[in-house]
């Protein structure tokens, strides 16, 4: 399966050409894995888990890098879920990195939101607020324990001859 991202105008946005259901009820990204975008072909040399919901209005990125887990979220509509997993980035994006959490891209909200509809800036809007008040208390999926338990499922999967889930 693959994850879409779209622009607004059903432009694509970012394609990540593979994602693999995981046990924790999101999709795994493996190292290396292709991810096509108006700039090029790039990929993540860590593991990345990735989670969204039906009815929320931003999706996870939950990158396991060696040394540390951070976090990159994509405040986009609701996905439609399918053969591949679709939605419609709105521009913002909530980082979360060595314990610090921010808001990305603000100015490219403002610039393009004026084309969305005033529902979708609203939530998008409610979304951020949801996003950093779940990453500075250590809500589900910023929950160190919840990183702990994805590099546990990571490192039986990767094993040779380790499970696969899905």
């Amino acid at each position: 399966m693959r994850l879409v991202s779209l622009r607004p105008d059903g432009a694509r946005h970012r394609t990540w050409l593979h994602a693999e259901p995981g046990r924790f009820g999101g999709w795994w990204i493996p190292p290396g894995t292709p991810v096509l975008d108006e700039g090029g072909t790039w990929s993540s040399p860590y593991p990345v888990a990735a989670l969204a919901w039906p009815r929320a209005w931003f999706q996870v990125f939950v990158l396991l890098k060696t040394d540390s887990t951070d976090y990159y979220v994509n405040i986009c509509t609701p996905p439609c879920l399918g053969a591949d997993v679709v939605w419609i980035d709105l521009d913002l994006d909530v980082r979360v990195e060595g314990g610090r959490v921010w808001v990305a891209d603000e100015d490219e909200f403002q610039a393009r939101s004026q084309v969305y509809p005033p529902a979708w800036r609203t939530a998008a809007q409610q979304a951020v607020e949801t996003v950093q008040d779940a990453a500075k208390f250590g809500a589900h999926p910023f929950r160190p324990s919840f990183a702990d338990a994805l590099r546990a499922e990571w490192a039986l999967r990767s094993r040779p001859g380790g499970m696969v889930f899905g």
